[in-house]
């Protein structure tokens, strides 16, 4: 009796197992079938969540629609799915919570890979490396974050962002505006509303070089920091299939041709995985 009890457990177990782990990873196309790209292919469309605050990396054009190097990267991973892309606007509060909500499927949003935000949300390899810089009026007295520790300046940074992280460690008796694009951020240093702002060297060179000369961006850059996508925490299939397409675009030249178009030189160097 207790032989044909130990057997019956032993197939009990087999099947049990078996069906388990028709979903998960090691059943490769069945965990693909079953997981976030299946999702997106049976709706048809990638729903992307971009922040569009800040040329060029993500902003509406002329026409009102968006576009940007943020943009490119998502039309290009729509592309690569074979499904249409739909644009959700985000910022550096909001971003996370989207994802996490399901609202979207991937934030393409100019966001910092950290060991914070990878326990909220799965981080693929940067698609780009950019470091914090400081925006300021031309003659300016005020040439680095450490010159901002006082009551009676205002400093202006995006909530959520590294930007902030640094004011509130470097300059934490600093006054601060929390805006919600770049955009408002280089209005309120142009307009004399604060003493700086802090974002991107991207952001922030760019906002510079086209401000006619009433902008300037000291030259030390306060991080290095890496440019992640951001995907949902539970389907890491579809993160290795963001990291092989980075990777891919990465090795193949489309991502320095698409960073020439935006900024008009080459970008800093990627390390791809493949």
């Amino acid at each position: 009796m207790k032989k044909v009890l130990v057997l019956l457990c032993t197939v009990v177990l087999f099947f049990s197992l078996s069906c388990g782990n028709s979903g998960g990873i090691a059943s490769g196309g069945a965990a693909a079938e079953g997981g976030k790209i299946a999702q997106i292919r049976e709706r048809g469309k990638l729903i992307a969540g971009i922040a569009l605050g800040g040329v060029p990396m993500g902003f509406f054009d002329d026409q009102g629609n968006p576009s940007g190097y943020d943009y490119d990267w998502a039309k290009h991973m729509a592309d690569a799915l074979e499904v249409e892309l739909e644009v959700v606007e985000v910022d550096g509060e909001t971003r996370i919570a989207a994802l996490q909500s399901g609202r979207i499927d991937v934030v393409c949003a100019n966001m910092t890979g950290n060991l914070t935000r990878s326990q909220l949300v799965g981080m693929s390899i940067p698609y780009l490396r950019v470091g914090i810089k400081m925006l300021t009026k031309a003659g300016s007295r005020f040439q680095d974050i450490t010159d901002l520790n006082d009551p009676g300046v205002t400093v202006s940074v995006g909530r959520g962002t590294t930007g902030e992280e640094l004011v509130l460690r470097y300059a934490p008796r600093a006054n601060i505006i929390y805006v919600n694009s770049f955009t408002d951020e280089v209005l309120q240093v142009e307009q004399g509303k604060c003493d700086a702002g802090f974002e991107d060297s991207i952001l922030v060179d760019y906002a510079a070089k086209n401000s006619n000369g009433t902008l300037v961006s000291p030259p030390r850059q306060y991080t290095s920091d890496p440019i992640c996508f951001g995907v949902p925490l539970g389907d890491p299939h579809f993160l290795y299939w963001v990291n092989q397409f980075v990777s891919w675009n990465i090795t193949q030249g489309w991502q320095q041709e698409t960073y020439k178009k935006w900024w008009g030189e080459e970008p800093a160097p990627l390390t791809a995985l493949w």
